[in-house]
């Protein structure tokens, strides 16, 4: 018999993006499941008993936390309002539970066909390996592997292997949630078939703010429960640091002024090469964009980290 599946969307209205999301969800090609919706305000139901809609009002973490209470199946699905699944999601990601070590199962979140050019160009830049590291994974579809965590816009976790949500986070409490199940002693997959749509920020701006928050977020998780292994999250931060450290040295100091230059012209030089695409347009704006995720990333991770916790709103 086919385990239930909870598949949990929290939004803050349901609007074009969260419909379809609802939509395709409803395709799936697996029986057993419901569709738990968590909106800021009360709204109809158009979809039939599969569908349940929750209203609440709170950041993603409270909500994800609300639909889990709410749920009554073996598993849950976590996805985000403006996402949708392929097909396939749910029967790819449930065979792999079959091992009862792996306690969360996701993969790639890709860019829709059709996105707007900036949407386009966010992709690109997220599925780079100079912007994301290996974190690129999870932009484009990649070999299976065991890793440390997944984003919740596209992951299915284990009744068991699931606590709550940390609701002090406005980003990075699904990191946590992750580093949480493997400290119950689970693990976690990436499986290149275990496929949704996610669209991106829809402008350069939206883009850099999302990266500086997410940063920011993950310097605070890192500092708030270090381990050795975190500190890859810091790589870029100290990039920009050490720059920003030669870049003072240079004042004074003609020999590290002319290194410096050198290294600035190859990091330039790099950043036009992996920006290259058949569109002049697109590898110019993924060379500003690509340039702006290091700056923003770095400059999120080191206000996270000598900040303190605050409550955030999402804006």
């Amino acid at each position: 018999m086919m385990k239930k599946v909870s598949i949990i969307i929290p939004c803050k209205r349901i609007d074009e993006k969260t419909e379809k999301s609802i939509k395709e969800c409803l395709k799936l090609d697996y029986d057993n499941f419901e569709i738990i919706v968590l909106p800021d305000h009360k709204a109809i139901n158009k979809w039939g008993e599969k569908v349940k809609v929750i209203s609440m009002k709170g950041k993603p973490a409270v909500k994800r936390n609300l639909g889990m209470k709410k749920s009554k199946a073996d598993f849950y699905a976590f996805i985000d309002s403006d996402a949708y699944p392929r097909k396939d999601w749910l029967k790819n990601a449930l065979k792999y539970f079959e091992d009862e070590k792996i306690g969360i199962v996701g993969g790639p979140n890709l860019t829709p066909p059709n996105s707007s050019f900036w949407e386009r160009v966010s992709g690109h830049v997220l599925e780079n390996f100079f912007a994301t590291l290996f974190a690129n994974i999870r932009y484009k579809i990649a070999r299976n592997r065991f890793v440390k965590e997944l984003p919740s816009c596209n992951y299915i976790s284990r009744k068991e292997a699931s606590e709550d949500y940390d609701p002090s986070y406005l980003t990075a409490e699904d990191s946590k949630f992750c580093f949480d199940c493997l400290k119950k002693g689970y693990k976690i997959l990436y499986a290149g078939e275990v496929i949704v749509y996610h669209h991106r920020r829809d402008t350069l701006k939206g883009h850099l703010k999302q990266v500086f928050i997410y940063a920011r977020d993950i310097a605070r998780l890192t500092k708030e429960d270090f381990s050795f292994d975190k500190l890859y999250y810091s790589l870029n931060s100290i990039g920009l640091l050490v720059f920003i450290f030669c870049l003072v040295l240079s004042i004074f100091f003609y020999n590290v002024r002319l290194v410096l230059l050198y290294i600035v012209l190859f990091y330039l030089l790099v950043m036009v090469l992996v920006s290259i695409r058949k569109s002049l347009k697109i590898t110019l704006a993924n060379f500003i964009m690509l340039i702006g995720t290091h700056f923003s990333y770095g400059a999120g991770w080191i206000y996270g980290l000598i900040s303190g916790r605050k409550v955030y709103n999402i804006s």
